[in-house]
């Protein structure tokens, strides 16, 4: 499916290309204005990663536009993680990492993907530094290991997003990361759809669940993922498409709202209340009316089962590794039927996350021993007489498992209503369902068969959504960047410039920041399905510091920088984006390629400054929660 997507944008961009260069030749031969760019001041090597076609593309245009501002490209080196991780967190020594002629790295493209919540601890804090952690960017400032180290300690949200917002100021100042861009994911769903009964961000993280979700007349909804189901048992999960239809049948302690204090924070939701004095010690008050979906009462003993059983290595958790640092057998204390007190092991900045594990019926699922959940839920959910045993305190339980077509059936809780102050849901059937062709699905949103396509998934464009259909964009929690080595001479500690020092080295970085064509990249390489980023931070993250502007693409102001820096360039010299085309590579050449040299990136800019790469533009969605 990926390989045919990527042959049919090829070509279609390609020859774009070339109608544009046919339609504008009069013009141009008319012009005949050529860029000359300055003789480099110094040179970099690049590493771009080959496992993000969006990034190769963008990463060829940016590599173009450093030399209009005199940063020579010795190699632009398109390769795998395999070969670049060894010049990086996997690099020898001695320390510290070194510059790409001496095994080390100048500059590195990748992606982070973050959740809602961010902790830069151990990869821009001095501790962090290779090899004691990720920080192989090799940043190191005192301001900023104090505010990572307060921001860590803020184990309370409200008192650490002030420190998250100055982490993120001075990022944006010091730049050891230069942000590009944040991928956006497409959900296409029934035009009709209320897209203010859910909240997009809890979504594509896995926290919301879709009792409040409308589409008006309707009672079902029919949602459609590219994979099928594996794990029916929600302490077992680890795809994201069986996450999201557990989460509508458990709930825990607490819960992410919109409409918390700070959006998206935790609030009471099995409970009526929650608090510390240090981030170790909790009392929490169980809501005496609490139910699970079969009338039977949930209480502090399902609690305590809950948090045992998830810490319990017979069970194989995929979480066992985390869960096991901050809770252990005597976690969960009994005070009385609704009240317990929760002694963690240790602090940790997002405790209150740690309240969240899904309580399970302890009267359904005691008398199975752990090592056995894995294939009862498995054979409860592919029994029709038994598949109610799916069901905890959240708005559905499991009606129905069709194995055979691929079909999750929940039904709504009916005794939802019975705590909490809730409302009714909306709709009272909720349809999961494997779809293994994306045309298909199409078609059937577009004949009503289906309400909702899963994003995470979505590989095609925005532009083959059926027209009677409408669609919703997602920061999907990446932010993609060029990371700096700052050990380098020149970007690094600046010994090397003409002014020597830091100072200089930061306005080279700045110089940077200001030649990437964000506003470019999301629209035409991302076809739209990206946003400018202004922060390692993600934007949809808790505690966003919203009062960054972005960098703004301008040549002149990055010559600036670079003349602050103690650059000096020929005033003879114009850089322009006006461009005479010459020779129009095979844009397919770029992914059959190691090491790309100087000679070769410059022989795909001539069409007019930006269009220099668009030949190479492919859309296609990587989706890793991880660096990549």
């Amino acid at each position: 499916m990926e390989g045919i997507l990527v042959l049919k944008r090829i070509s279609k961009l390609f020859s774009v290309i070339i109608i544009i260069c046919i339609a504008l030749a009069p013009m141009l031969i008319v012009k005949r204005t050529k860029t000359e760019n300055p003789t480099p001041f110094f040179s970099i090597t690049i590493l771009c990663p080959n496992t993000n076609v969006d990034r190769s593309a963008w990463g060829m245009l940016i590599t173009t536009e450093l030399m209009k501002i005199g940063i020579g490209i010795d190699e632009f080196v398109h390769v795998g993680w395999r070969d670049i991780v060894p010049r990086i967190w996997g690099y020898p020594g001695p320390y510290p990492v070194p510059t790409y002629s001496e095994g080390g790295y100048d500059t590195l493209f990748l992606g982070w993907g973050w959740g809602l919540d961010i902790d830069f601890k151990g990869i821009f804090d001095t501790p962090g530094i290779t090899p004691n952690g990720d920080n192989f960017y090799q940043y190191s400032n005192l301001v900023m290991d104090g505010l990572i180290s307060n921001y860590d300690q803020s184990w309370n949200v409200a008192s650490r997003i002030p420190w998250g917002k100055e982490i993120q100021s001075l990022l944006y100042e010091d730049l050891p990361s230069i942000p590009i861009v944040e991928p956006l994911d497409v959900f296409p769903h029934d035009i009709n759809f209320d897209t203010n009964s859910w909240d997009s961000n809890l979504w594509v993280h896995d926290y919301q669940s879709m009792e409040n979700w409308s589409i008006p007349g309707q009672t079902e909804f029919h949602y459609a993922v590219p994979s099928d189901f594996e794990d029916f048992h929600t302490m077992l999960t680890e795809s994201v498409y069986d996450a999201q239809w557990t989460q509508q049948i458990y709930g825990g302690l607490v819960e992410r709202s919109p409409v918390a204090a700070t959006p998206n924070a935790y609030v009471p939701f099995a409970c009526t209340s929650f608090t510390s004095a240090n981030g170790l010690t909790y009392q929490v008050q169980i809501d005496p009316d609490l139910v699970f979906a079969d009338g039977e009462v949930c209480n502090a003993t399902d609690v305590e089962y809950s948090f045992d059983l998830l810490i319990n290595p017979d069970l194989y958790s995929p979480d066992y590794g985390f869960y096991s640092q901050y809770i252990d057998s005597d976690t969960i204390v009994i005070n009385s039927e609704f009240g317990i007190t929760v002694n963690f092991l240790q602090a940790y900045v997002f405790q209150d996350s740690n309240l969240e594990i899904d309580i399970l019926p302890k009267h359904i699922w005691k008398d199975i021993l752990p090592e056995n959940h894995k294939n009862q839920a498995l054979t409860w959910a592919s029994n029709d007489a038994l598949d109610t045993n799916i069901m905890g305190i959240g708005p559905y339980y499991l009606d129905d498992y069709d194995g055979t077509n691929g079909i999750i059936h929940l039904k709504a809780n009916p005794y939802w209503t019975d705590w909490g102050g809730h409302t009714a849901q909306k709709f009272t059937d909720v349809y999961f369902e494997f779809w293994n062709n994306e045309g298909g699905a199409l078609s059937a949103l577009d004949a009503g068969q289906i309400d909702m396509i899963d994003g995470l998934g979505f590989y095609g464009e925005i532009t083959d959504i059926p027209a009677g259909a409408a669609y919703s964009l997602i920061n999907d929690g990446f932010v993609h960047e060029i990371a700096i080595n700052m050990e380098h001479p020149y970007l690094g500690t600046g010994e090397l410039c003409p002014i020597a020092g830091p100072t200089s080295a930061n306005y080279i970085r700045k110089a940077i920041a200001h030649v990437i064509p964000r506003d470019f990249i999301a629209s035409d390489i991302m076809q739209g399905l990206g946003k400018p980023a202004i922060s390692p931070w993600p934007s949809h993250s808790i505690g966003y510091n919203d009062s960054l502007q972005e960098f703004d693409y301008s040549i002149e102001t990055a010559k600036s920088y670079m003349e602050a820096a103690g650059f000096v360039y020929d005033p003879t010299t114009e850089t322009t984006t006006i461009y005479e085309p010459t020779t129009i590579i095979d844009p397919t050449t770029i992914f059959n390629t190691t090491t790309i040299t100087p000679a070769a990136s410059i022989a795909f800019g001539t069409i007019f400054g930006f269009l220099t790469i668009i030949g190479c533009t492919i859309y296609l969605i990587v989706r890793k929660r991880e660096r990549y």
